[in-house]
């Protein structure tokens, strides 16, 4: 019983490894620099998916009235 919920914890902190957060703010702060979508450092897909969420979210419109 116990060592379910150790394990449930992830005691090994695996959480704390994402780099999908920090390649997303890569993508936002080249959009913000001005930068065209092919200058993508990755070529990983899941890398280069997450580059190209943070970059078209820092592109689009933003419409505050």
């Amino acid at each position: 019983m116990l060592s379910e919920i150790a394990q449930g914890r992830k005691a090994d902190r695996r959480h704390f490894n994402n780099p999908h957060p920090t390649v997303e703010a890569a993508g936002e702060e080249a959009a913000e620099k001005g930068l065209p979508v092919y200058a993508c450092p990755y070529k990983h897909p899941a890398m280069l998916a997450s580059w190209l969420k943070g970059y078209n979210r820092a592109r689009q419109l933003t419409l505050h009235w």
